[in-house]
């Protein structure tokens, strides 16, 4: 790929400090926008038999780009939720402003980086426009979620930690081992077994708990807490969680914070 690294050398790229991420908080979960500055940005020739922008080009270029900020509003993929969509505009008031419609964010989980991958349209005016002028270091830029796919996203998570909440219910206290809310065929796994014979009556039981917790509408939570507190609050009925899976490796304190989200009375560390 051709590439143009934007606003910083390698030895900034080994120093740059975690991605700010405002879903983390129970407001920032509904903060579709924020504004943010560019860190890095990547231009990728979408096509390598096809070359960058020149005079000789009269319709219109896309282009692949991939943008690192200092905040966002967009959830990365991860956590078994799907990657947010959205767009990522400049926020100059002229003819130089370019919008790049994100289709993929994803986190480094060593260094807390989000890099927001998309593309940018270029008209035959732009033919002439350096790569370097697309999304430049420090510039302001305007970060916009697409509400509908975040909610129906959000919806399909939630339903999940209520699975664990009617396991518990259910008295069915198994360690969740992994959680899958992509829309083509969300699930929950847990390590255990039910007896054959006692499945169909638990599934019925199952359900009956899944729809009373769905009726009683309770609050959900969210908080970020010390891991030993977390701990405790999470582990309290059974070791269901290493608290370890949910720290971040870049975090030196000797008790990194973890987020913890109650949904339908059920406390869980979740990223998502």
């Amino acid at each position: 790929d051709i590439f143009c690294r934007i606003g910083s050398t390698i030895q900034d790229i080994a120093v740059m400090t975690a991605t700010e991420l405002i879903h983390l908080s129970y407001d920032g979960n509904f903060q579709l926008e924020t504004d943010a500055k560019v860190i890095l940005c990547k231009v990728i020739q979408s096509n390598q038999d096809e070359p960058l922008p020149s005079d000789d080009v009269n319709d219109t270029t896309t282009l692949r780009v991939e943008l690192q900020l200092d905040r966002t509003s967009m959830h990365p993929q991860g956590g078994g939720q799907p990657t947010d969509l959205g767009v990522i505009k400049s926020n100059i008031e002229n003819d130089s402003a370019y919008t790049a419609n994100i289709d993929k964010v994803t986190i480094d989980r060593a260094s807390g980086i989000a890099t927001h991958s998309g593309s940018v349209a270029l008209s035959s005016s732009d033919n002439n426009v350096a790569a370097n002028e697309l999304f430049p270091p420090n510039s302001s830029v305007k970060v916009t979620v697409d509400s509908a796919n975040r909610q129906l996203l959000s919806e399909c998570h939630t339903a999940g930690h209520v699975v664990d909440a009617a396991m518990a219910r259910c008295d069915k206290l198994l360690p969740p081992t992994k959680g899958y809310h992509f829309l083509d065929g969300p699930y929950v796994e847990y390590k255990g077994s039910i007896d054959i014979k006692d499945r169909e009556e638990f599934l019925s039981r199952l359900k009956e708990a899944y729809q009373q917790l769905i009726n009683e509408d309770i609050h959900t939570q969210i908080q970020t807490l010390p891991v030993d507190e977390a701990e405790e609050l999470c582990n309290r009925l059974a070791q269901n969680f290493n608290m370890k899976d949910f720290t971040s490796p870049s975090e030196e304190e000797e008790n990194p914070s973890v987020r913890v989200v109650t949904v339908a009375g059920w406390n869980c560390p979740c990223g998502g």
